[in-house]
């Protein structure tokens, strides 16, 4: 199948129904994320989206960038494919930068485990096929894939240094935060950092962000947390997302 849908004065040419549902729900999954991002992103920054899977809140981002540069990190080939077609669909490639190699917090070579090779499938796993939960899963497919990390690619004049970074990367955000230590100690780094929280992991990640120099700003949920905990799950071991800040 192939749909082209317009979202938010967006296009979006989808090829199956996954990458369907992921354009039309732009506006609903996470609403916290959008209203940051029509906030926050003003003419001339540098929006980071890392595990950026098809690109709606890239996208999102870049439709408010007249001048400016999203950089979207997403290892996930099939999915950076839609993403790539969906960018120049809306004439964006000239302001959206699309990166395949994975984040890290070291350079090297590690295998890249898909759940399923589609385009808008999440939890593919860098090092070991163990889900963000903590349990390993069968991968349909490994990639051995280039790993690299935010501070040597600013480093070497790869990117420019981001004013927002986004960040959901199904588990791996401590690794990736590691990587780009040198970014966010910067007093001229990104202003705000939004970042997905696992609430066996939330603590560590709150305390690794204060040590570079950020501290909480506000927290949203995702909608699929607030089916979770109209189910009766317990709010306290729900996903959600947590929008940092720099430490004046």
């Amino acid at each position: 199948m192939k749909t082209v849908v317009k979202i938010a004065g967006l296009r979006f040419i989808c090829e199956d129904e996954l990458e369907l549902w992921r354009a039309k729900s732009l506006l609903s999954k996470e609403k916290g994320t959008v209203a940051w991002i029509q906030r926050e992103v003003h003419v001339g920054d540098v929006f980071y989206d890392i595990g950026a899977s098809t690109g709606i809140y890239a996208l999102l981002a870049a439709l408010q960038l007249v001048e400016g540069q999203v950089v979207a990190f997403e290892p996930n080939l099939l999915s950076a494919a839609s993403l790539l077609r969906n960018a120049a669909a809306n004439g964006f490639l000239h302001r959206l930068t699309v990166l395949t190699s994975a984040l890290h917090d070291h350079e090297g070579y590690l295998p890249f485990h898909y759940t399923k090779l589609r385009a808008g499938v999440s939890g593919s796993q860098l090092g070991q096929a163990v889900s963000e939960t903590g349990e390993l899963f069968e991968p349909e497919f490994t990639e051995l894939k280039h790993a690299t990390t935010v501070d040597r690619l600013i480093r070497e004049k790869v990117i420019r240094p981001p004013t927002l970074v986004k960040l959901d990367v199904d588990g791996n955000e401590a690794a990736v935060l590691a990587g780009m230590e040198a970014c966010l100690r910067d007093p001229q780094g990104p202003r705000q950092v939004q970042v997905e929280m696992h609430p066996e992991t939330a603590a560590a990640l709150i305390l690794q962000m204060a040590r570079y120099g950020f501290r909480e700003r506000e927290r949203h949920r995702t909608l699929f947390g607030d089916e979770a905990i109209a189910r009766g799950t317990d709010p306290a071991k729900v996903f959600y997302n947590l929008i940092f800040e720099r430490t004046p």
